[in-house]
């Protein structure tokens, strides 16, 4: 069944996009998608919609809801309705005078053994249409642009972007890539196109140099404080401050980013679990366990190709890992939920994080990213450098990927299993690191390659155990100082006797010992009251990844096969 859309931008000011549909003879419901593939929560795109009629010859047809997501309307018709759009993220709907982006999970209804596609937008004078379901469309004067999809998954996963963008282009191995930017940015188009084509290369070169598209689109957005990406089977959109791309650290995040997002055209878009496709129902959840390899272990993979394109020198890639561990053994959390768990429950709890989130659940990208890295290490210890995660990736690819079907449950612990010899040791380690809430033993991985974890000297002063924003807690840590004692949303008013100021709190604390019991009085509630506590040890500093003093020449064998010396 083929339906076509046109989408006005009718009401930029008022952040309205206006949406047409032709609906064929045969229809009796149309649906509206509860969440977009790549990110894991029921979002309930419709509850933007409003003024939804359809009519057909002139004549009124009924339309009416009969759930959240399901409006019953009998074709042939044409069904029109109004979304509002003001949520600036790579995963939702935006309209404003000087940009229009969505994707079509965001704004367009479906139905039932649905086909083929046409899609036609409203694009103004002086911008640019940009969709990877066609070719790219600027016009001088006020046009429309058409995209088409052979099947509703390729519609749903082809975002559209409008605006007056700039623009960078290369080819890696024969294939044209195009970057497209919103203006007033402070970063090098020139500078990225030439980066980010390092990159897409490094990625290529770990699958033999095969890129499993015929044409990619970047599509870089702005807003303060923005951070994050989607991916797409050819296209990603990522968002960055739109001042962020001068200095080293921010330029760094845009790259590694991009790193990410591209990596998952393998990873997640055709190297995945039934569940995630190839086709989707997108009314509903997509339940999986493997969250923690096809995102955490994508992260993993966003460090190794920033280092392997040379967007990243050797001593800033092992900086980075580090701050990973870093920032796992900094989350109670780890102690109380697997790998496979976090991401099951991804729909319930990743994107909706409470106050005792940081004591309750992990996140698969962090954990999973960590995980991946031992387990990389492990496989190179095991098979004296013969085998890594880069041969479990391209046995997955080789597998099914590239023939567009899904693994297999239980398939990324047997490549792996089989990759170590087939060692029944190796199912343990997956059920402990994966399965299990066991520590990460990264210190035994780093030693494989002769590189050791080592944290800086203490830091002085004292700790509470609680996460602030100003002087009101937003978290208590578990088993840290505060533990039963404070409770999320307590103000702290003074300490010791003496009134506590936000700016003042932390150098308060560093003029404390550890061990010290002291006084808090606090408002929970409106009513104050009198805390005791006991202060704690600052956590340790930034972990650090060092060579170590001496090592043999297996270990530097391994390290040379892990983190090889560039040209």
């Amino acid at each position: 069944m083929h339906l076509r859309y046109h989408v006005s931008l009718a009401d930029r000011l008022a952040h309205r996009f206006e949406v047409r549909v032709q609906l064929p003879a045969g229809v009796s419901e149309v649906g509206f998608p509860s969440w977009a593939p790549g990110s894991y929560l029921m979002r309930e795109f419709s509850r933007f919609v409003r003024d939804v009629h359809a009519h057909h010859g002139g004549a009124p047809v009924g339309v009416k809801r009969v759930s959240r997501n399901r409006w019953a309307v009998c074709g042939p018709a044409t069904l029109e309705y109004s979304v509002y759009a003001r949520e600036k993220s790579v995963r939702t709907a935006f309209l404003d005078e000087s940009l229009a982006f969505f994707l079509p999970s965001n704004l367009l209804v479906f139905v039932d053994g649905q086909g083929s596609a046409e899609l036609t937008v409203d694009v103004p004078a002086g911008h640019t249409a940009c969709c990877p379901a066609g070719p790219v469309r600027a016009v001088s004067g006020a046009a429309t642009a058409t995209f088409s999809a052979p099947d509703i998954d390729t519609l749903m996963d082809s975002p559209v972007a409008i605006g007056p963008f700039q623009s960078g282009h290369f080819d890696v191995n024969g294939v044209p890539h195009e970057h497209w930017m919103e203006p007033g940015h402070n970063g090098d188009l020139a500078r990225m196109a030439t980066d980010l084509s390092r990159i897409v290369a490094a990625s290529a070169g770990l699958f033999g140099e095969e890129l499993p598209y015929p044409h990619y689109q970047f599509v870089t957005l702005h807003a303060r404080g923005g951070h994050g990406g989607l991916e797409h089977k050819d296209a990603s959109v990522l968002l960055r401050p739109r001042l962020g791309f001068a200095d080293a650290k921010g330029y760094e995040e845009f790259l590694t980013l991009a790193a990410h997002e591209h990596f998952h055209v393998w990873n997640v878009k055709r190297i995945h679990p039934e569940a995630l496709g190839p086709r989707f129902d997108y009314l509903t959840e997509a339940y999986t366990p493997d969250l923690w390899w096809l995102e955490g272990g994508t992260v993993y993979y966003e460090e190794r190709i920033a280092f392997l394109a040379g967007v990243v020198s050797p001593e800033r890639h092992l900086e980075r890992l580090a701050d990973h561990i870093s920032r796992l053994r900094a989350q109670p959390g780890r102690r109380h939920q697997s790998l496979e768990e976090s991401s099951f429950d991804a729909w319930i709890k990743l994107y909706r994080p409470t106050e005792d989130s940081v004591n309750s659940h992990i996140s698969y990208y962090l954990k999973g990213a960590v995980v991946v890295m031992a387990l990389d290490l492990e496989l190179r210890h095991r098979s004296d450098g013969a085998r890594s995660v880069d041969d479990l990736l391209r046995a997955l690819w080789h597998g099914w990927g590239r023939h567009g079907v899904a693994y297999p449950p239980g398939t990324i612990e047997r490549l792996a299993t089989d990759l170590a010899g087939g060692d029944g040791d190796f199912r343990r380690w997956f059920a402990a690191h994966v399965r299990g809430t066991d520590e990460v033993d990264v210190e035994q991985a780093l030693d494989h390659v002769g590189l050791q974890l080592v944290a800086p000297a203490p830091r002085g002063g004292a700790v509470l155990g609680v996460e602030l924003v100003g002087l009101a807690v937003r978290a208590v840590l578990e088993g840290g100082p505060a533990h039963a004692v404070l409770s999320p949303g307590d103000e702290l008013i003074a300490l010791d006797g003496e009134r506590l100021e936000a700016t003042g709190i932390a150098d308060r604390l560093r003029d404390l010992a550890p061990g010290r019991e002291v006084s808090l009085l606090v408002a929970r509630d409106g009513a104050v009251r009198e805390r005791r506590l006991r202060l704690g040890p600052p956590p340790p500093a930034d972990l650090k990844i060092v060579l170590q003093d001496a090592t043999n020449s297996r270990q530097r064998a391994l390290y040379q096969s892990w983190l090889p010396a560039r040209s």
